[in-house]
């Protein structure tokens, strides 16, 4: 392992995998912010009353093939 470090410099290392973590957080939560499209937030009390409505809407709704 010492012969990694005499390539690589740590202080870059540790720069680089703390840009690659706060890169990975930030895509994992701007897809759960997108939660409509991916049908994760659920869990929310606004987002579940949306989601009831929209299924409540589409089941009123005439058929017009009928």
């Amino acid at each position: 392992m010492w012969r990694y470090w005499r390539v690589v410099d740590p202080r870059v290392a540790i720069v680089c995998t703390g840009l690659l973590i706060a890169f990975v957080s930030t895509s994992i939560h701007l897809i759960q912010i997108s939660g409509d499209r991916y049908n994760i937030n659920t869990w929310h009390p606004d987002t579940a009353k949306a989601a009831a409505a929209r299924v409540a809407a589409s089941h009123n709704t005439p058929n017009p093939s009928k």
